[in-house]
């Protein structure tokens, strides 16, 4: 297993190994239910997310034999959200001809209010870095490449001047996985949308003093 930056002409491959690792999370699933749309949508936005942040964001990637297996995007306390003009020219309008935008527009608003604690959190202190995602491909889950993924990030930041690390997940699975591994929830809400609820934890973990 190798691990290193998330090269250029990897995003897209990123984004659909992304996007399957999303497929039957209720952080899409309750929001779009159509398979079909779902999919399209996932690798739309993720997709577009990855090339308007590439520069500006940390890509970090898990390769074996030079496939990528697993991906994570970072953000360093001095990361500063592209503008919109900046995401319109990276093509973010053509994520609306994936599927319903009402439906689009309401995901991007949970998105953002879920993401919210952990952006406070990183204000209180310069060197908290964000996680944005990390996902795992579904063919190599439950294979022990999550662990020693998350142990690389962890060391990455860490060499890179972070003391903490501070992220939200919306699986009860996940959030498991995370506090055996040393984090702590800070904050935790629920997120309801077409009759279903969705549990959301915000996360964080002392790298060192």
């Amino acid at each position: 297993m190798e691990f290193g930056r998330l090269e250029y002409g990897e995003i897209l491959a990123a984004a659909e190994l992304a996007a399957r690792a999303f497929d039957d999370y209720e952080y899409f699933t309750n929001w779009f239910p159509d398979k079909e749309e779902r999919n399209a949508i996932q690798r739309s936005i993720i997709w577009h997310e990855y090339r308007t942040n590439y520069r500006v964001a940390t890509y970090l990637a898990a390769r074996k034999e030079g496939k990528i297996l697993a991906v994570a995007q970072l953000n360093p306390p001095t990361y500063k959200k592209p503008s919109d003009l900046s995401y319109i020219l990276h093509g973010w309008l053509n994520v609306y001809k994936a599927g319903d935008r009402k439906r689009i527009d309401d995901w991007l608003e949970m998105d953002a209010a879920a993401g919210k604690p952990c952006h406070d959190y990183q204000k209180t202190g310069q060197d908290i870095w964000y996680a944005s995602s990390l996902t795992v491909d579904p063919s190599a889950q439950g294979t022990g490449i999550g662990t020693a993924f998350i142990a690389y990030w962890e060391k990455y930041v860490s060499d890179h001047g972070g003391s903490q690390l501070v992220f939200f997940t919306n699986s009860r699975k996940n959030l498991d996985f995370y506090l055996h591994r040393g984090y702590e929830f800070f904050d935790e809400r629920v997120f309801e949308y077409a009759g279903k609820k969705m549990g959301s934890w915000s996360l964080r973990k002392k790298l060192k003093d």
